[in-house]
């Protein structure tokens, strides 16, 4: 029987809205600041170690994009939201100020402003052919672009343009300025300095929300292309088109953004009002406990790279300055994804392509003490579907549901001596890092008391240590599950990214992401109907159920951010893309 999933968000902001009106903050409320009293200042930003990327090429995390929502600007972008992270789903332009559409939907042409300035390395102006560039750049062997799956069959005459590149000796620079001299991709044109066309495979609903990400920003040719993506050399000459700049880079120390001097957001048509004088981002803490030790001696405002505060600094900023937390549904989940990417090299590989072993796994695992482990409901709340509560397409439904998600140890035995696999061992993989260890640990004891031997596998590195190694094949026998991560690139209309993309085996590229790899014709032909859809609600929720009961992942956790900040910090904004604060919108106090 299906369960409401809703109501565990709606309790969560119910008790929120109950310590805000039944505590006294410690500093008081004052009155919001409004017009110019909030510009200037300097917003000082802990962040636990420094930016893993600032090349828009392959930034792909949260906290990555939160840094360059402040240093670059695309076509279209999102407005930003007071109200939560899934309501920042209004599309306004940015360097386009207008953009035409054929009527089959297959041709965009973008009008952008004139006399919009790189500052940095460069300060020329930006024409359509930075951003034909950027595109180009995409599938570079040396770096492809991290979400490579939304362009391979969008852009006409974009997988041909890749396939020649694949063919480019990695290590040359020479040899991709060459490629790049040589080659064009036919549906991406700069028909003058100021239009840019872009022509289409297919109709594609999402299509702007797809322009909104960082991937597509603007890039000086002549620039960049003396650098490899992301190198030390790349960050040293960095090229900004957004309101800040690289200002101080000091690696592992301190990354500043200063405002271009002069800038004036709404004179250019942008909509980051860049109030901060300075963004200053100490990149020396280790911790999330370190952090809140800055924010709470006032050495930072902000935060970045916490994924959640310690339980105990969030219940006593609950009880003394309420009004100093903001909090959340994120839509970012963790899950655990099943090895199936190639002929299976362990017994549980091969056991988990049985659907009532998947299902005897799902029933064993406790995601009520997954949350708890995580901080409680201010951290996370359980997941059951493959897509999150703040995605079009989620069900808010549980086709395998458990007494307060607790798990089920009986039902999961069961099905697993049905299954003929009795005393399997699974080999489990996950970051080492103490969250992560947490879950690992849980899930482990969940699985051995349900007849289950478990090996845990700790993975280093962080984010891109997991991704790199749950990519390389000749891992593939050293893990049967992996606790990963995901978070929307966007809100809303946004499932082509996962039922449309990664588990869509006509569009996902070879190999794993985050350990998935998926194949079922049924779901590929709903996602292929519901991305050219006016109306794609009701096939996403088809997809999202067919993909959640035949458990093409696990799902565990859907993250709620709650993040402190002092009292110093106004108009608190947040961001769709960054899944958190927008850095340009908060104002500093005092």
């Amino acid at each position: 029987m299906a369960r409401t999933r809703k109501t565990g968000i709606a309790a969560l902001f119910a008790v929120a809205a109950l310590a805000l009106s039944g505590c006294t903050g410690t500093f008081g409320e004052a009155a919001e600041p409004t017009g110019d009293d909030l510009y200037g200042g300097t917003l000082n930003v802990a962040s636990m170690g420094d930016v893993d990327a600032l090349d828009p090429l392959i930034a792909y995390t949260t906290e990555a994009w939160q840094v360059i929502r402040a240093t670059t600007r695309q076509l279209i972008t999102y407005s930003g939201s007071s109200e939560g992270i899934g309501n920042d789903t209004e599309i306004v332009p940015d360097l386009a100020e207008s953009w035409d559409v054929s009527d089959d939907g297959l041709t965009y042409t973008f009008h952008l402003r004139e006399g919009i300035h790189f500052s940095g390395a460069t300060d020329r102006e930006i024409t359509a052919n930075d951003f034909v560039y950027a595109i180009k750049r995409f599938p570079d062997p040396n770096a492809n672009v991290s979400a490579i799956t939304y362009y391979n069959n969008l852009f006409e005459g974009f997988e041909e343009y890749a396939d020649k590149f694949a063919e480019v000796p990695v290590g040359d620079l020479g040899a991709v300025q060459e490629f790049h001299a040589e080659n064009e991709i036919s549906g991406v044109t700069a028909l003058d300095d100021h239009t840019l066309e872009l022509k289409l495979t297919k109709k594609s609903n999402d299509l702007l929300d797809i322009l909104t990400l960082n991937f597509i920003s603007p890039l000086p040719e002549e620039i960049v292309e003396n650098y490899f993506a992301d190198s030390l050399e790349f960050r040293q000459n960095y090229v900004s088109s957004g309101p800040y700049y690289i200002s101080n880079y000091q690696p592992d120390q301190l990354l500043e953004l200063t405002r271009v001097d002069g800038y004036d957001s709404a004179a250019v048509g942008d909509p980051r009002p860049a109030y901060a004088d300075v963004i200053s981002i100490d990149t020396t803490a280790d911790s999330a406990d370190a952090v809140a030790q800055k924010i709470q001696t006032g050495e930072a405002d902000a935060s970045l790279y916490v994924r959640a505060f310690p339980a105990q600094v969030i219940e006593t900023y609950q009880n003394t300055q309420p009004e100093n937390l903001h909090t959340s549904a994120s839509g970012s989940a963790v899950f655990m994804s099943w090895n199936n990417s190639g002929d299976p090299q362990t017994e549980a590989q091969e056991a988990l392509t049985d659907l009532t072993v998947r299902q005897s796994v799902n029933y064993a695992i406790d995601r009520g003490d997954l949350v708890r482990g995580l901080g409680g409901e201010t951290a996370a709340i359980p997941s059951t579907e493959i897509l999150t509560s703040t995605i079009l397409g989620y069900n808010d439904e549980n086709p395998y549901p458990t007494e307060g998600d607790r798990g089920d140890t009986e039902q999961a035995a069961a099905l697993l001596q049905e299954s003929g696999h009795e005393g399997l061992t699974l080999s489990i993989a996950y970051r080492s890092e103490a969250e992560y260890e947490k879950m690992a640990t849980s899930i482990q004891a969940s699985l051995e008391a349900a007849g289950y031997s478990v090996n845990l596998v700790p993975i280093t590195g962080g984010f891109g240590g997991m991704s790199a190694f749950l990519s390389d094949p000749a891992n593939g026998s050293q893990w049967d599950l992996a606790i990963t991560t995901w978070s929307p690139d966007w809100q809303g209309n946004s499932a082509s990214m996962t039922l449309g993309g990664w588990l869509n085996s006509d569009i996902a590229p070879g190999g794993t992401w985050n350990g998935v790899t998926y194949d079922n014709p049924e779901l590929n032909e709903i996602t292929q109907q519901a991305i050219g859809a006016e109306d794609p609600t009701d096939l996403w929720q088809q997809a999202n159920a067919l993909a959640s009961e035949d458990l093409a992942w696990f799902p565990l956790v859907e993250r709620v951010k709650t993040i402190p900040t002092t009292p110093q910090v106004a108009n608190w904004t947040w961001s769709s893309l960054g899944n958190g604060p927008d850095f340009t919108s908060l104002s500093v106090q005092g």
